[in-house]
C-alpha cells in the first residue's frame, strides 16, 4: 500500500478535497452569523414616530372636537352617540373627512 506509487498523491489530494469543503462549510456558516448579527444591529422600525404621529391625529381630533363642540354649546347636552353622529356631519361639511374613491359626494 505504501509502496504504491499513486498513494501520496492520491492522499495529499483526498487531504486538499477535505480542506476545500470544510473552507466552504465555514463560509457558509460565516455569511449565516454576519447576517444575524446585521439582523440584530439593524434598527427597530421607529415605532416611536408612529406612535407620535397618532398621538398628534389624536390630539387634533380633541381640538376640534372641542371647537365642534364650542360653536353651539347645547351640543353638549347631547347624548354621546349623537354628538358624534353631528361631529360627522360638520367635519364632512368642513371637508376633514377621508373620502373613498368610489363615494359621490
Amino acid at each position: 500500500m505504501l509502496e504504491s506509487p499513486y498513494f501520496l498523491p492520491g492522499a495529499l489530494g483526498l487531504l486538499a478535497a477535505l480542506q476545500i469543503i470544510l473552507l466552504i462549510a465555514l463560509l457558509r456558516l460565516s455569511a449565516k452569523v454576519s447576517r444575524l448579527f446585521r439582523l440584530i444591529a439593524s434598527p427597530v422600525p421607529p415605532a416611536s414616530q408612529e406612535l407620535a404621529d397618532r398621538k398628534e391625529a389624536g390630539q387634533e381630533q380633541s381640538r376640534r372636537f372641542e371647537e365642534f363642540l364650542a360653536e353651539d354649546p347645547g351640543r353638549r347636552d347631547l347624548p354621546k352617540k349623537e354628538q358624534f353622529a353631528a361631529f360627522r356631519r360638520w367635519r364632512d361639511e368642513r371637508g376633514l373627512n377621508w373620502k373613498n374613491p368610489g363615494d359621490s359626494a
